[in-house]
């Protein structure tokens, strides 16, 4: 008897190892229903008495289930409910830690586990409510946007001289000793602070169907220069001469001959939305190893489609303004030059959403592409003031010129606006979400106010020059770009 109770604790071990192997990998289930108590079977443990949440309920759903769980140390066995179908694969108990709810409804559509407890049990449909009271479900976010853009190119404006330049070449280009004070590089790449506003309304009750609004804009960027001289610095404003052939300037500056003051002001503004209907394509949950650590944890992704409209719009001008004095004849005069640009896309726009959630944190991946068409508008204008003999005015300044490229110029171009966006999120609380992102945008044949600036002109057009005759010119001609804006963004989500 002592050898058979000393192989009976031998063997203990290994059964009680087998045990748990078993219990991890598999428990035994039988549904809960409302009828008269058998008589148990030898071996079976029987609960004694039945939760008192069970009490009442005449019938489970086929995915509800109270699954046996093993004894408890005082000897007890208590019900615990096991919802199948989804996970069993990878074990009952492999990703039930979760720290966020991850297998919420805002993700699955569907037929997805744990949906009808989300929506009360109302079976999916349409919700007619959005727009005659608060809707049931949706979400808002805002983002502070910290982007950069493809900068304005801007051809030589403003020139310095020695002061021993010789009268005919101060201010012209390729003279001894020229510098470029302003122009002759690309301007405006500093960064765009903005803001982006995002609203959706689900339209249904399992969050298949959805709108969504979309609004950007960025701040005025800008870049000014002012440079002063009374004779000394040699200042001028370089151009060419079509009527003699030959590179010239304007003088700013000049010792015994002209003093005066430039400055030259130069911004740019981008908005943009626009409304697309979102359509759940796929979606799925499963449990899988974590980056970091062979951990399992549960995750659910879902695709949608997307398509609506969208509007883009960026806003250019240049400003050159000249407050000269005349040293060897009295006289002043005020001269401005002004270029500004707009292009606006209207286009039809559709592309495609991913999101992933693991726990609190989740990863959304964004592509679209709009096609449609850039209404482009070039705005140019002048003016020169004088105040001898008497104050006069004239249309015309030296870059922007009467009977040559003065005037409001429109046209259509064909665009194409493709989107790429990576934004990564962590839960805050049920309903408040912190993300960061990326945003990349593109856009096909917009026109800079840089780029209609003709340096090629007649100088018998400037106002009070006393010549006359030679080509029309500055001749205007549409010039366009493309351009691009990216950068990162920081904000938060509520969902409700």
């Amino acid at each position: 008897m002592a050898a058979s109770a000393m192989a009976q604790e031998h063997r203990r071990p290994a059964i009680d190892k087998q045990e748990r192997m078993a219990r991890a990998q598999w428990q035994p289930v039988r549904t809960v229903q409302n009828e008269e108590p058998s008589e148990p079977l030898a071996g079976e443990l029987v609960p004694e008495e039945v939760p008192a949440r069970l009490e009442g309920r005449e019938q489970w759903s086929e995915t509800e289930q109270w699954q046996q769980a093993a004894p408890t140390p005082g000897g007890e066995v208590m019900l615990e409910p096991f919802y199948g179908g989804g996970m069993e694969d990878f074990g009952p108990m492999a990703c039930d830690a979760m720290a966020c709810d991850a297998m919420g409804c805002d993700s699955p559509g569907c037929g997805v586990r744990g949906c009808n407890d989300c929506r009360g049990g109302a079976a999916c449909g349409w919700r007619p409510c959005v727009t005659l009271c608060f809707p049931r479900s949706g979400w808002v976010s805002f983002e502070y946007l910290l982007w950069y853009q493809d900068g304005m190119d801007l051809p030589p404006l403003v020139t310095r001289s020695p002061n021993d330049i010789a009268e005919v070449d101060a201010g012209v280009r390729g003279t001894r000793g020229l510098e470029v004070l302003f122009g002759d590089d690309e301007y405006l790449t500093d960064s765009l602070n903005g803001g982006r506003l995002r609203v959706g309304l689900w339209l249904d009750a399992c969050q298949t169907w959805a709108v969504e609004g979309e609004f950007f804009s960025t701040a005025t960027e800008e870049v000014s220069f002012s440079q002063t001289s009374g004779g000394q610095p040699v200042l001028g404003r370089p151009f060419y001469d079509l009527v003699n052939g030959q590179e010239r300037a304007e003088l700013i500056a000049f010792p015994g001959r002209i003093a005066g003051t430039v400055s030259v002001h130069a911004d740019t503004q981008l908005q943009g939305g626009g409304v697309s209907f979102r359509r759940l394509l796929a979606q799925g949950d499963g449990c899988g190893d974590t980056f970091f650590a062979n951990v399992p944890a549960a995750y659910t992704h879902r695709l949608d489609g997307l398509i609506g409209y969208r509007f883009v719009e960026l806003d250019d001008s240049v400003t050159i303004h000249e407050d000269l004095t005349t040293l060897d004849t009295p006289g002043n005069f005020d001269v401005t030059d002004r270029f500004e640009s707009r292009s606006q896309f209207n286009g039809v726009d559709f592309g495609a959403s991913y999101r992933r959630a693991r726990g609190c944190w989740t990863l959304d991946l964004l592509a679209k592409l709009a096609i449609g068409t850039t209404r482009q508008t070039v705005n140019i204008s002048g003016s020169t003031t004088r105040d001898q003999p008497a104050v006069e005015t004239a249309d015309g300044g030296i870059l922007a010129l009467p009977g040559a490229n003065i005037g409001r110029f429109k046209r259509d171009r064909f665009s194409v606006v493709p989107e790429l966006g990576a934004t990564l999120g962590y839960q805050l609380t049920d309903h408040l979400r912190a993300t960061v992102g990326y945003t990349f945008i593109y856009w096909s044949n917009v026109v800079r106010a840089g780029d209609q600036i003709d340096l090629d002109i007649n100088p018998n057009l400037i106002p009070f020059s006393g010549q006359t005759g030679g080509p029309a010119r500055p001749d205007f001609t549409f010039v366009d770009s493309d351009y691009w804006v990216q950068g990162i963004s920081f904000g938060g989500e509520y969902r409700w």
